[in-house]
């Protein structure tokens, strides 16, 4: 599915690698004169990151619609969909996203039926060839 895309780039500070299903983020403690660097990184399941991938790609200019989010981050991959496997995987994701600074409305729902990210600046990554 993201074949040239290598991941994205999150407020200028959160960086989603898709082929090694990492989130990094990197803060900058410019308060201290060491400029103190601190880094978290968690590693997410590979339905979560197809899942989150699909939303930073497509959710950032208007809501996606459950059921394309169902075909392409599920049936299309062959397995099982269903709206409550969307909601369980959604919800496990806010979890670990929160890990990383990101609120529980970083992914926001209309009516459980349209998804989107609430992000200030979101860019692709790609890979170069």
């Amino acid at each position: 599915m993201f074949r040239t895309t290598f991941g994205f780039l999150i407020n200028d500070n959160i960086q989603v690698d898709i082929h090694h299903r990492r989130i990094i983020k990197l803060y900058m403690d410019e308060a201290r004169k060491s400029y103190a660097l601190n880094v978290s990184v968690i590693a997410v399941k590979d339905l979560h990151m197809m899942l989150l991938a699909y939303l930073l790609a497509n959710g950032r200019e208007r809501p996606v619609k459950r059921d394309d989010i169902l075909k392409n981050v599920w049936d299309d991959r062959n397995l099982k969909s269903s709206s409550q496997i969307l909601w369980a995987t959604l919800k496990e994701l806010k979890t670990e996203l929160s890990l990383v600074g990101l609120g529980m409305d970083f992914i926001t729902t209309e009516k459980g039926a349209h998804y989107s990210i609430n992000a200030q600046k979101v860019q692709a990554l790609y890979v170069s060839t």
